[in-house]
């Protein structure tokens, strides 16, 4: 791990007002300490560490031996001198003369600096005795320490082991930063705990609605406890806010609603995603297909025949058959006059029979000349023609 561990965790504020110690410090360790902080504040820190030098070697266990390593380990920090830090906090800890907060505060910063070190098994070894022991009357030990354990678990993947340590953070903190819920839902999604981690996404939802990812993973929250209907509207609210465009969520999304029995607005968005281009251009025949399902499942026959049409005759003659059976006799003329030489007998015989529907005889007999020369329609066209021709000498055509 490294210093990204900063961006998830705040700064544990160590050393406290000098006079909340002025009745335990003897005078020459006020003064001293006094003054170290002066320096501190005009960012004298070389001068800080020389001036404290002395008390850090000479200087008898105590609580004012400890301030003067507190004092010096956050000098050595704000020089960046990580290995420097860390040796002058743990021997203020090692002293054992902090309890409750003040122990779990410092113990904090000890362990921060072992998770970027990559030690997260150290840092638990610090920081967990520090929060088992008694905070103090009224109090309680920062919820920031119990997600820098949570951290030292989720470094090592132990993801179960990181979810108590979330869940006491968030019981003791005043404000719940998002990148807690980020970790809580990470965990509830590695451990397979779907429905709380659906919980958790809807509180991050609620916390950052414009964020895309927030919005996906609770539709697979959802969608991994089988509940389609949910994971539509999750979507749904996504899609509505602009973040699902040309992604496969929208698809998915689309895929949903057509499953939900709502086919004429799957068809809608599937038509609009097409029209904007949105798709690969690989997967756009795939999803013409797909429009045309969903438009014959609205029943809307005539979009579906003008979807199909496209370089493959097979589309082409089933696109004349649903216009046929859809009684749109302007719209198979129009399929089928584009596309003569990819029609198969069987499809212009359906045409000729669109052209009597329209009294157009000659135009009908033209249509079953051209079935007759298919071996798929040549007898059936035959027969036809042999019934137009007696209409004619009987005069009813």
């Amino acid at each position: 791990m490294n210093r990204l561990v900063y961006s998830l965790i705040c700064l544990v504020v160590l050393f406290f007002g000098l006079s909340a110690y002025a009745s335990t410090l003897s005078e020459r360790q006020y003064r001293l300490l006094e003054k170290a902080q002066e320096l501190v504040a005009e960012e004298s820190y070389q001068e800080a560490l020389e001036e404290t030098q002395d008390a850090a070697d000479d200087w008898d266990a105590g609580l004012g031996l400890v301030l003067i390593l507190q004092l010096r380990g956050q000098v050595y920090q704000m020089l960046d001198l990580p290995e420097k830090t860390l040796k002058s906090y743990e021997r203020a800890l090692s002293l054992d003369v902090l309890e409750g907060t003040r122990r779990s505060a410092l113990a904090s910063a000890v362990a921060q600096l072992y998770l970027i070190d990559s030690q997260p098994a150290k840092a638990r070894d610090v920081l967990i005795p520090a929060l088992q022991a008694p905070a103090g009357d009224g109090l309680n030990h920062a919820s920031q320490a119990y997600v820098i354990v949570a951290i030292s678990y989720q470094t090592q993947e132990r993801w179960r082991e990181s979810l108590p340590w979330l869940v006491q953070a968030e019981k003791y903190a005043t404000s719940i930063p998002e990148n807690w819920l980020a970790m809580r839902a990470a965990a509830e999604f590695q451990t397979s705990d779907f429905a709380a981690a659906e919980v958790t996404m809807k509180r991050l939802t609620e916390r950052a609605p414009d964020k895309r990812n927030y919005w996906v993973q609770l539709a697979a929250a959802q969608q991994f406890q089988d509940k389609q209907a949910e994971q539509l509207v999750s979507l749904e609210i996504a899609h509505q806010r602009g973040l699902l465009f040309g992604s496969s969520e929208e698809l998915l999304m689309i895929q949903l609603q057509a499953a939900q029995n709502m086919p004429a607005r799957a068809a809608r968005n599937l038509e609009r995603r097409i029209a904007d281009q949105t798709s690969a251009e690989s997967d756009i025949a795939n999803e013409l297909r797909l429009l045309s399902a969903y438009q014959r499942q609205a029943r809307d026959l005539a979009a579906a025949a003008k979807t199909m049409v496209s370089d493959d005759v097979a589309s082409v003659n089933e696109a004349i058959q649903l216009a046929m059976m859809d009684g749109d006799c302007q719209l198979v003329k129009r399929l089928s006059e584009a596309n003569i030489r990819r029609l198969e007998g069987v499809t212009m015989i359906s045409v000729a029979q669109c052209e009597l529907n329209d009294n157009d005889t000659a135009g009908a007999r033209e249509w079953f000349q051209r079935a007759g020369e298919k071996a798929d329609s040549a007898v059936i066209a035959s027969q036809w023609l042999t019934y137009l021709s007696d209409l004619q000498k009987a005069g009813l055509r």
